[in-house]
């Protein structure tokens, strides 16, 4: 895995604790406010809290008439204490806490009638600071469109491919910024860079990664051996019957913005049998307007060995295959350097 997942969650823990501590602490400087300011609310409050405790005492003595004495007193003590609020110039819901996130009231988790779900606003958070732990924010200070050289792409026409693999790469470029361009638009298809190692595919992915994250998005790098880890985790929990609430690692592969997988291929056979997880994750990501980059050294062909045609069909569907050829980008570089060399002796 690229980060520590266990520090994340660690300091996602830290991050809300703090927020429903200063939310309450707000709460208790407006009490504090209001008990100076009026005689009557402060009355009030004190009658609230009584009740309150007396509800409490019931509840625990499964006093049934009791409880329902005291849930009716404070129903009626609150109303009074809003109406007096209002009268005062204040909003109905002042003493509400000031929670960051009001679905989740700054838990991270959402209690339906029969599960908890991951609030949105931790899985966004789990993706930033997945981001901000990974290498990619180093990465792409080298990695992006104004350190891409095109000068590595031969200009010599390839008579299989009928064309140069020069114009191929402009051809790509031009396909890669009209994807930017219309991220957010729901008919832009991903994108799949297929071809042999070393021509730049891994790169322009990191390009795309660059430009997304500057128009405010969330991206997510993976190779494609930790990106199945988390598939083989989320198979491994279904078939338990398990759901985990804190499975913020599959969640974020849902909902951030751009998730790119790299060479896909490489996690190997014994992946197989999460390819259905896959498989649901391309629909759901699709059918949620959400984008994808897939780079991968196999071949077309050597694709479909690999994958289901269910898992083919999708991807053809989904993504746009751009194939990348030539020679070695790294091999090239190689050669000009010692050409430098033996040129500078």
């Amino acid at each position: 895995m690229m980060t520590n997942k266990k520090e994340i969650l660690e300091t996602i823990d830290r991050i809300y604790k703090q927020r429903r501590y200063n939310a309450e602490l707000s709460k208790e400087r407006k009490m504090s406010e209001l008990y100076t300011k009026s005689k009557e609310f402060a009355d009030i409050c004190d009658k609230i809290k009584l009740a309150g405790l007396k509800l409490s005492k019931a509840s625990l003595m499964q006093n049934k008439e009791q409880i329902a004495k005291y849930s009716k007193i404070l129903d009626t003590l609150i109303s009074k204490r809003t109406k007096l609020l209002i009268e005062m110039g204040y909003p109905s819901d002042y003493l509400e806490p000031d929670y960051l996130c009001k679905t989740c009231q700054d838990t991270g988790f959402v209690v339906l009638e029969d599960r908890v779900e991951v609030c949105k606003c931790r899985t966004q958070l789990f993706i930033e600071l997945l981001y901000e732990q990974s290498k990619l924010k180093e990465i792409l200070k080298d990695h992006n469109f104004s350190k891409f050289n095109l000068d590595y792409y031969s200009k010599e026409v390839d008579l299989k491919e009928g064309l140069s693999p020069y114009k191929n790469m402009v051809k790509i470029i031009e396909k890669v910024k009209e994807f930017v361009e219309n991220f957010d638009k729901p008919n832009q298809k991903n994108l799949l860079f297929y071809g042999p190692t070393g021509l730049g595919k891994t790169f322009l992915a990191h390009c795309i990664a660059k430009e997304v994250i500057d128009k405010g998005k969330t991206v997510i790098f993976l190779d494609s051996i930790s990106f199945f880890e988390i598939l083989k985790d989320k198979y491994s929990k279904m078939l338990r019957l398990y759901e985990e609430v804190s499975d913020e690692e599959y969640k974020s592969l849902e909902e951030v913005d751009l998730l790119i997988i790299d060479d896909l291929g490489n996690e190997g056979k014994n992946a197989e049998f999460c390819h259905g997880v896959f498989q649901s994750l391309l629909d759901k990501r699709f059918l949620s307007g959400k984008k994808m980059i897939i780079t991968t050294n196999y071949s077309l062909d050597g694709l479909v060995t690999v994958y289901s045609q269910f898992i083919m069909g999708r991807l053809q569907e989904y993504f746009m295959f751009l194939h990348l050829f030539g020679e070695d980008v790294r091999v090239i570089k190689a050669k000009l350097h010692l050409e430098k060399k033996t040129s500078e002796t």
